[in-house]
């Protein structure tokens, strides 16, 4: 019973949620309104973040990286997009929750094929992972999303922002957590589980973004992005899931049309039995480096803070 729930009505469940998001947008009164241009959005928010004092300076440095030219155009875009579409932040916030859900339940179902014959079940489910390294990708693009709609029907509010990280930390629970009861992390074969390394850097993930809301809370408003950012770690799940995906594919692919060729096996077991493990083992050391350099960085500045107002 508890198995057809999880497999069949759990993901129903999710699809009618989003389903009826987007149907309450839709029929929502929409008003015509001008929207700032992509420059006064960057600058807006350059404020934001502890820019205000050397914004033009910020801005011409973004412009020349993939924030710049990529992200930002991306999620101004976006929200320009769903605003059409009558969506809220939150609402878009509540949409990457439910999409987050549906990638723990995705991973939990493709992860029953690992240890299935190479030949027959594995290829199918281990082709889920490219799906689910687009939605990945999304529910990364559509953080920054819900914030650029409350910025650019200037409604940004504390409450929206709370909203927003609580969500963000459930779902960097979830697209971890999610490789617990798999197979995925395992390797029987060398006696050795990797399984504690999820739940590692779910522990550092969690710290490196505690270190940020205590370095805000202690009136350190500016700050600088390091490696370990939520947008990194949105590119590497991303990655690895489509490495594992599209290797799964190939040879699901070959083998319809051709049963008996075995021209990608012995790539795609290398990608079978060690992608995810070093997917894992990238993401520890990103945070590890992210959290050692951010924790310098706020020490420096909490000194300085302190030399000032003993001044």
């Amino acid at each position: 019973m508890t198995e057809i729930l999880f497999t069949l009505v759990f993901p129903l469940v999710l699809l009618v949620l989003l389903i009826l998001i987007f149907i309450t947008g839709i029929f929502k009164e929409k008003q015509k309104r001008e929207f700032m241009t992509l420059d006064e959005f960057i600058k807006d928010w350059l404020k934001d973040h502890g820019q205000a004092s050397k914004v033009d300076e910020q801005f011409a440095k973004m412009s020349k990286d993939p924030a710049g030219k990529i992200y930002m155009p991306i999620t101004y875009g976006g929200a320009k997009l769903f605003i059409k579409l009558g969506l809220s932040p939150n609402k878009i916030s509540i949409m990457g929750l439910i999409l987050s859900l549906f990638i723990f339940w995705g991973v939990i179902m493709a992860g029953a094929g690992h240890t299935l014959d190479l030949m027959t079940e594995q290829p199918f489910y281990g082709s889920w992972f490219f799906l689910l390294a687009l939605l990945v990708l999304y529910t990364g693009i559509s953080d920054g999303i819900d914030g650029a709609i409350a910025r650019l029907l200037d409604i940004k509010s504390k409450t929206g922002a709370w909203l927003d990280n609580i969500i963000d930390r459930v779902s960097d629970i979830l697209i971890l957590a999610c490789f617990v009861p798999t197979s995925l992390l395992i390797l029987p074969s060398y006696g050795l589980d990797f399984t504690w390394m999820a739940w590692t850097n779910i522990f550092l993930i969690f710290i490196y973004e505690y270190m940020r809301a205590r370095h805000e809370g202690l009136g350190l408003h500016e700050t600088k992005p390091f490696v370990g950012e939520r947008i990194t770690r949105v590119l590497v799940n991303t990655t690895f899931f489509t490495m594992y995906g599209a290797s799964s594919f190939t040879v699901f692919l070959t083998n319809l049309i051709n049963p008996s060729a075995t021209l990608w096996n012995a790539s795609h077991l290398w990608t079978v039995t060690w992608t995810m493990i070093i997917y894992q083992i990238s993401l520890l050391i990103i945070m590890i480096l992210s959290i050692v350099l951010f924790g310098k960085y706020i020490w420096k500045n909490l000194r300085k803070l302190e030399s000032e107002s003993n001044e």
